[in-house]
């Protein structure tokens, strides 16, 4: 690991070195694969071993630090594989979570509101024409979403698998120069739509249509993802769209 960085005042906390690893990964400084040396860390940010410990530790959830038994840290190397896998946890668990606001009539509260004005900054062009605010604003938008089911729990893990998702974007370093935003905006409309309909089959059809559209972006965009190996992965018939045809 070539790359250097500032020395941290005395009084820095874990979250501080967090947040300047997490910086590090994100923008490329450090790569996927780089090991996360503890004593090296503590030396260039100039604290004590046990905030950059705990950093790592804070990392670990979010996708971007794997921890290895006695072998220490590295930053994530994700392959398409972890895409299909996350994006099926989050096509299952969205759709249980939309049935359950749904019947819950969620449309009706201040909180479908609050969602609903969520889809305005991706409908702004100079949103769409930054990447990372682009994500950050549709991954809002849809834990928004989500979240109107009641569910703390289902809410937490698809919280976690969004933020999984967010990571693969730099770590797999996908650009999403092609994305159609507009299609973007149309699907959460749809959503939007059938949440307020009151029938979960239409919720859940919506919300199905969203994550083999991204899956297929994912997959347009990954430099590593090979489009007739993807089609016989186990996950493939979840969440790819059956119409397309197998290279």
């Amino acid at each position: 690991m070539t790359s250097t960085f500032a020395p941290l005042p005395e009084t820095s906390t874990a979250d501080l070195v967090a947040e300047r690893l997490r910086e590090a990964i994100l923008d490329g400084t450090l790569r996927p694969g780089d090991r996360l040396v503890e004593t090296d860390l503590a030396e260039r940010f100039a604290v004590s071993r046990g905030p950059v410990r705990e950093a790592i530790r804070l990392l670990a959830p979010e996708g971007l630090v794997v921890l290895r038994r006695n072998r220490g840290a590295v930053v994530a190397s994700p392959s398409f594989d972890d895409v299909l896998e996350v994006y099926a946890v989050r096509m299952s668990l969205g759709a249980l979570a939309l049935t359950n606001a749904v019947e819950l009539r969620a449309a009706a509260t201040p909180a479908f509101t609050d969602a609903v004005r969520l889809l305005a900054p991706m409908r702004d062009p100079d949103v769409q024409a930054d990447p990372q605010a682009m994500l950050e604003a549709d991954l809002a938008f849809q834990d928004a979403v989500l979240s109107l089911s009641g569910l703390p729990r289902i809410s937490a893990m698809l919280e976690q698998s969004a933020r999984d998702a967010a990571s693969f974007v730099s770590l797999l370093g996908i650009t999403y120069d092609s994305t159609d935003h507009v299609a973007l905006v149309q699907r959460h409309e749809r959503l939007l739509d059938a949440l307020s309909s009151g029938e979960p089959g239409r919720a859940v059809a919506a919300w199905q249509e969203h994550i083999r559209a991204t899956v297929a972006e994912f997959a347009r965009a990954c430099p590593d993802a090979d489009s007739a190996r993807i089609h016989d992965h186990p996950l493939a018939r979840h969440v790819l769209d059956a119409t397309q045809e197998k290279p």
